[in-house]
């Protein structure tokens, strides 16, 4: 059984080598084997998500020195809840941003939405990378290549907050949403989430996604307010080959 994949992306952009394990269960010695290999074969970074309910794989990655980088919550919603939830919260405008280049707001705006990232709270990734990863991530959804479209909120002509939206399989997905510290408290994040789903309504999905950080509190009850329910849980641990 092949235990791991090498993730070539994720190896050219960071400048060393970087790999999925696969298997969501293992046991310690299935970990341990499968760490080894990697070692083996030059990786410097493995991802493992795994089963946060299977106790015997989170005793291993904790025993194999894993660091829990992220819980990862993938939230659902079908298009009947959607359609329920059909009116935008007061006072709150949301339009297309038409533009194929972004502005120095989104990207700070992108920032902002990975601060729970993965990316950003290992203390072994440079913190250099993990801006540089996001400011591609808003760059490509601005210009097509990873987003359908990306909203935004304006506040005096400055944009305030954002998400991007597109499809993931036969799910419409949330890829990025953010707002601007300096607009917290006034429902904008609803808005935005309102018209991520009416977008798709709009192009005929009958489930949306988003996934998150779950130690991203605000995230997570934003999305709950809105209808989303859990659909699953998987414990991401990096593991770092090199001292």
């Amino acid at each position: 059984m092949t235990m791991h994949e090498t993730l070539d992306w994720d190896t050219g952009f960071f400048g060393f080598k970087v790999a999925r394990i696969l298997p969501e269960r293992l046991q310690s010695a299935q970990l341990q084997t499968a760490l080894a290999e990697l070692e083996r074969e030059g990786v410097t970074l493995a991802y493992w998500a795994c089963d946060p309910d299977d106790l015997g794989s989170q005793q291993a990655a904790l025993q194999s020195g894993g660091f829990l980088a992220d819980r990862k919550v993938t939230y659902c919603i079908d298009a009947a809840t959607m359609r329920d939830r059909g009116i935008p919260p007061s006072g709150s405008s949301v339009e297309r941003y038409v533009d194929e280049v972004t502005t120095p707001e989104l990207e700070e705006l992108a920032l902002q939405a990975g601060v729970y990232s993965r990316f950003r709270i290992d203390p072994r990734m440079p913190r250099e990378k993990f801006e540089e990863l996001y400011r591609i991530w808003i760059r490509n959804s601005v210009n097509g290549r990873i987003a359908d479209q990306v909203l935004v909120a304006r506040d005096a002509g400055k944009i305030v907050g954002m998400v991007t939206v597109g499809r993931k399989g036969d799910r419409a997905d949330i890829g990025l949403v953010a707002v601007d510290a300096s607009m917290r408290g006034k429902k904008l994040g609803g808005a935005l989430v309102h018209s991520a789903q009416q977008w798709a309504l709009h192009n005929g999905f009958e489930v949306a996604q988003v996934v998150t950080q779950g130690d991203n509190l605000a995230a997570c009850r934003l999305y709950e307010k809105w209808g989303y329910k859990v659909d699953s849980i998987r414990n991401i641990y990096h593991f770092w080959s090199c001292p």
